[in-house]
């Protein structure tokens, strides 16, 4: 919980940062073509209803990542089911939260778009204006092809992460990444090591190619697994 604390922390900056130096460019590439003037008082507070619409877009992002994340990792389930395996591992909540965020950092815009009216009331032409202002007449096209951008970039990300997959039976591991590589190890002869990460379900398997695998982002990782890869390999368990 404190790594997706820190993560949605993290693209709480991201959003603050990164959005004024969109418009900064925005306003370099499109200059403003409205002949309305606001006063100094108008554009401080459409300033201050600017960060309401962000705090706003933040918490919509919150709930979407949180609920991204959890479809993903139920729908790397459902498609990685096999019959032929013993054990199925896939991605749990946490491994898929990065593309889970990305979705909803995508797909917040879209709420945000709904209640803009509501958030602003009476105000809300007037912003539009404010906007042309600041921004010019192009940056409703630019917001438009950054969403259908986002949106493909999220697609890619759930498409690769939802590949990730261990099956397991009584004589092998077969590993697909993200990629879609499948490694194939003996349980007999290419198991090395079997180390107790500290907590319950996370352990990390290692194989003779110097490669290894951290059920920590893994589900579900049952004791009779690791008692099977144990006797399998003649590796005990080290704590």
């Amino acid at each position: 919980m404190l790594d997706i604390a820190k993560s949605l922390l993290l693209s709480f900056f991201v959003v603050a940062v990164l959005l004024p130096v969109i418009r900064f460019a925005l306003r370099r590439m499109s200059p403003a073509r409205t002949s309305t003037a606001f006063t100094e008082e108008q554009l401080s507070y459409f300033q201050r209803q600017e960060w309401k619409l962000t705090f706003a877009y933040y918490f919509f992002t919150c709930i979407l990542a949180v609920f991204s994340a959890g479809a993903l990792s139920l729908v790397s389930s459902m498609v990685n089911i096999t019959r032929e395996a013993m054990h199925i591992l896939t991605p749990n909540f946490s491994a898929l939260f990065a593309p889970g965020l990305l979705l909803g950092l995508t797909m917040a815009l879209i709420p945000l778009r709904l209640i803009q009216g509501t958030i602003l009331a009476q105000d809300y032409d007037l912003y539009k204006s404010y906007l042309v202002h600041q921004e010019g007449h192009g940056s409703v096209k630019f917001y438009r092809v950054l969403l259908l951008a986002l949106l493909l970039l999220s697609a890619v990300a759930a498409w690769f992460s939802l590949r990730w997959h261990v099956y397991v039976t009584d004589e092998q591991v077969q590993v697909t990444n993200l990629l879609n590589e499948t490694r194939v190890y003996n349980l007999e002869h290419d198991v090395t090591s079997i180390h107790y990460l500290g907590a319950e379900g996370e352990y990390l398997i290692s194989f003779n190619d110097n490669t290894a695998i951290n059920t920590t982002y893994l589900k579900p990782v049952q004791l009779e697994m690791i008692a099977l890869i144990s006797q399998q390999s003649g590796k005990r368990v080290i704590r």
